[in-house]
Formats: C-alpha cells, structure tokens, sequence
C-alpha cells in the first residue's frame, strides 16, 4: 500500500460551483481507494492505492473525475515519500521560514526542458527567486504575488505544458499528514533492498 498526493489543477467546472472536498474523498473512496482525506482543500487529496501508480494514477483519475463529476482538470500525483523529498530540497528554507505563503511551489507532470529554464529567469520580477529540482519548481515572491509578472500562465506559455501550484504552507500542511507514510514507505525500500 503507497500514500500518494493527488494535486487537482482546479475544481469548478466551468466557472460554476467549486466541487466539495468531501465529494472528491467520498469519489476516492468509491474507487477504492482507503484513507482518502482533502489537505488544505479541495484541491489537494491524500490516499492509499494497493496497485495503481505514477502516470497510470493521473490518467485514471483524470478519467474518473471527468466521466463522475464532469469536471475535467489535470492532476499531478506524488508518493508521501517523494513529498518528503521535495520538502527536504526546498532550497530557500530561510525565506520559507520567514514567509511560508510567499514561497510557491509549482508542479509538473514531467521535467521540464532546461533550455526553456534560463529564458523563464529573465521573466523574474526584482528579487525573486527561481530554483528547479526535477518536476517541481520553488519560486520566492517577496513582493507578493499580486506584484509579479512570474506567474503560472508565463510558464505554462514557456513550458507548453500545464501546471498547478501550491504555496509552501499547504506544502508543509500535506507534509505533515503524510509524514508517517513516508517514513514508513522509505523503511519498507531499505528492508527490501
């Protein structure tokens, strides 16, 4: 059994109602799923899968919520442990600190292209930061995000690809509830290696 986050990019169909966190967990749980919570909202859910993972999790659930709730949004799916790995790669823990809501954390389905890293620099509003580790990006806004001209569409644009984004508050927030599960998931690797 894997605790995996599932990250859902937006949950109001089109411009309507945004959808209950408890109809996404009660959705989950139907497809058998255990465990299933929402962390800091809708948006964000917490489960146990016995067999399903990685991209064949994103599709499935993609399919699921779109032909439930007629909501079609993408999802961006992590083990507890690869959460507590992108937690410990935080590479501006000082500012996090000082101001956890201003320190975003963007998510990609795949790595992006390091090509297109070094022309998104150049579109950082004076005093930002920009640091990419695999399929995230940590993004410091000490202006406020109202402020920036770095925004989720500039590097969905850059990237060609969709995103979704969570501030470091809601980061440690799903850190917290997975904490155990990811302590767990790395103790099984080590007794089966």
């Amino acid at each position: 059994m894997t605790t995996h986050i599932a990250l859902l990019r937006g949950t109001s169909v089109g411009g309507q109602k945004p959808i209950a966190a408890e109809t996404f967990v009660e959705l989950l749980s139907e497809l058998d799923f255990s465990d299933v919570r929402a962390v800091g909202g809708a948006n964000n859910l917490v489960f146990d899968s016995p067999e399903r993972t990685g991209a064949d999790l994103q599709n499935f659930l993609e399919t699921e919520i779109h032909t439930r709730l007629g909501l079609r949004t993408d999802i961006y799916v992590r083990t507890a442990q690869a959460w507590a790995a992108i937690i410990a790669a935080n590479p501006y823990a000082e500012f996090a600190e000082a101001d956890p809501g201003l320190l975003m954390t963007l998510f990609l389905k795949d790595p992006p292209d390091k090509k297109v890293i070094g022309a998104l620099r150049t579109k950082l509003t004076e005093g930002e930061q920009l640091r990419v580790e695999s399929r995230q990006f940590y993004v410091t806004y000490p202006n406020g995000l109202g402020a920036s001209k770095f925004s989720n569409n500039i590097v969905e644009k850059a990237l060609a690809t969709r995103i979704t984004s969570r501030s470091w508050t809601v980061v440690q927030a799903i850190g917290e509830a997975t904490a155990e599960a990811s302590a767990s998931e790395s103790e099984a690797d080590l007794t089966a290696q």
